[in-house]
């Protein structure tokens, strides 16, 4: 069986650096959505190389020379994730089909993004949270963007209805949500202090992020409504 899996392996690093070299994988979405249709994880990001790791935990790694990525800024000018910061995030994972006809969404909530995202893209549960977004986009070969779209202090109750807004929002923009029905019964208000009535296309796609770029660069994605409210129990007019 260990043979087997060096094998698989080397197989697979052989076809993947033969397609980069041909050029037939041109870009590093293209490596990615690749990587992700073999079942591999992502170990490493770098400017001109990426790991994997396969179901069988062997390691491979290709190297390419995309050019996509801009020079290192200095530490201190780099946007990351503030640890001071206090609150519930609410934020998305969308991913779209090549043809543009299908759109899929997980819409989540944490007290701490990098660590959220980092599950997310290392550390996927099968049947559970944004797993089932994640074999949609590798049935469709294509790459996940993150996006977060608010920020709201107080108790978790109080995002349970930001996160089912959300969501609502989502499914009305026509976005599939696989297994939302295992995400439990969130609230769904028809409107929220500081939320937009719909699902912000053209600033979600602005504002969108690779996950693996967010993962392995710690980047901050831009929170596109940073003022919502606390929903106190009497507040009726935000429930739906």
């Amino acid at each position: 069986m260990n043979r087997e899996a060096i094998e698989h392996a080397l197989g697979l690093k052989k076809s993947m650096q033969a397609a980069i070299d041909s050029g037939e994988i041109a870009d590093r979405k293209q490596l990615m959505a690749l990587a992700a249709s073999h079942g591999l994880t992502v170990t490493r990001d770098g400017r001109d190389y990426a790991g994997f790791k396969c179901e069988s935990g062997k390691r491979l790694r290709v190297h390419f020379e995309f050019n996509d990525r801009p020079p290192k800024e200095p530490k201190g000018n780099r946007s990351r994730l503030s640890k001071d910061t206090t609150g519930i995030w609410i934020y998305a994972l969308v991913a779209h089909s090549k043809d543009g006809e299908r759109k899929a969404c997980y819409v989540g909530q944490t007290v701490n993004l990098r660590k959220r995202f980092q599950e997310h893209l290392h550390h996927p549960r099968e049947g559970r949270c944004s797993y089932a977004l994640f074999q949609w986009a590798a049935h469709e070969q294509v790459d996940i963007q993150a996006v977060v779209l608010t920020w709201t202090s107080g108790t978790d109750s109080n995002a349970h209805y930001y996160e089912g807004y959300w969501l609502q929002r989502a499914q009305n923009a026509g976005f599939e949500t696989p297994d939302v029905h295992k995400w439990g019964g969130l609230p769904r208000p028809e409107s929220l202090p500081g939320q937009p009535g719909h699902w912000p296309t053209g600033e979600v796609e602005a504002n969108s992020i690779s996950l693996i770029e967010v993962v392995m660069q710690k980047l901050t994605p831009v929170v596109l409504y940073p003022d919502a409210g606390t929903i106190g129990n009497g507040d009726s007019a935000a429930r739906a």
